[in-house]
């Protein structure tokens, strides 16, 4: 988009701190839009029964909520991963530039595609994607659902999760112990800590979620 237009957006921004596994924003409530500055966080869909499902990451940099200024709110939260900045963006000035400005108007056309097809990147992978991709995502998410300000850890037994994965047990362990020595995760009793968020999560060579 235009520098013009972009300094516009920016300089009406306001710095939003949460602290790990705090919402951004819920599903239901009024739309949010913020750029991460610092942390992880997630765009997460749950079911009624209480099961959910990430559909992406955002890291530093990358946009999140940007979708619903066009087509407003989506059944999707948004919260952080861990202790994480945002810049909460006006997503009524971010429209009506969009209107006036074709370059607004075009960066959000690459934002939904781009949003589009990481969002079935995303799915996929938990059908197709590696072994260690499928337990670095299970172990994220299971910690994700742990209150905030408690350690981010995934509750669940070597042999769950390979059921989990569709794997067996010793591939699973082989993995774990990479994940171990990289300093990525720590083995608890009955669990896994998650050490290093940002490692296990998937690196995207986008500017938006």
């Amino acid at each position: 988009m235009s520098v013009a237009s972009r300094d516009q957006i920016v300089s009406r921004g306001t710095l939003v701190h949460l602290g790990s596994r705090v919402y951004f924003v819920r599903h239901r409530e009024t739309p949010r839009v913020g750029l991460v500055v610092k942390g992880l966080t997630r765009a997460v869909r749950a079911s009624s029964d209480g099961r959910d499902l990430t559909l992406l990451w955002g890291k530093p940099g990358e946009a999140m909520g940007l979708t619903t200024v066009v087509v407003g709110p989506a059944p999707v939260s948004i919260q952080a991963v861990t202790d994480t900045v945002l810049l909460e963006l006006s997503g009524a000035q971010i429209r009506d530039l969009a209107m006036t400005d074709p370059t607004v108007g075009w960066a959000l056309a690459e934002f939904a595609t781009t949003l589009l097809r990481r969002s079935i990147d995303e799915i996929v992978l938990y059908a197709l994607g590696t072994l260690r991709a499928r337990i670095e995502r299970r172990l994220l998410e299971l910690a994700c659902r742990e209150p905030p300000g408690t350690p981010l850890v995934a509750h669940i037994t070597q042999e769950d999760l390979a059921e989990a994965v569709g794997a067996a047990r010793p591939s699973v362990a082989r993995v774990l112990k990479d994940l171990r020595d990289e300093g990525s995760i720590r083995s608890l009793y009955g669990g896994v800590m998650i050490v290093r968020p940002e490692a296990l999560a998937p690196e995207s060579s986008s500017q938006v979620a």
